[in-house]
C-alpha cells in the first residue's frame, strides 16, 4: 500500500482527510458497487479504519459540510445522499439492481 511505502523510506506520521463523508450504503442507481462488502467505510469506525489503514489520523467531510459546500438553498431535499446514510430516496429490488450489475 502506499502507506506501507510512505514508511518504508522514512515518513513518520501520515494523516489523510477525505473531501467526503465515508461511503457506507451501496448505489442502486448507477454507481457500480452492489454490496456494503465491497465499501471499506461500511463495517468500520473512523477509529478502525485509521488502524486498519496504518494511519496517524484520519478524517471525513461531513455529510452537513458537504451539503452546505453546494451552495444550494435546501440542499438536504435536492440530493441523493443514500450512499452515505443509506436512506434511497426510490425503493429499489436489490435482487434486480444486483441483476443489472451482472448483465451490463
Amino acid at each position: 500500500t502506499r502507506v506501507k511505502t510512505l514508511k518504508n523510506i522514512g515518513v513518520k506520521r501520515i494523516h489523510m482527510r477525505v473531501s467526503g463523508p465515508p461511503h457506507r450504503f451501496p448505489c442502486h442507481y448507477g454507481i457500480d458497487f452492489s454490496t456494503r462488502g465491497e465499501l471499506i467505510a461500511a463495517g468500520q469506525s473512523i477509529k478502525q479504519l485509521t488502524q486498519s489503514l496504518n494511519l496517524d489520523t484520519l478524517y471525513y467531510l461531513s455529510l452537513e459540510g458537504l451539503l452546505e459546500a453546494t451552495g444550494i438553498d435546501h440542499p438536504d431535499s435536492n440530493f441523493c445522499k443514500a450512499c452515505f446514510d443509506g436512506c434511497y430516496p426510490v425503493s429499489f429490488d436489490e435482487n434486480l439492481s444486483k441483476y443489472c450489475l451482472g448483465h451490463s
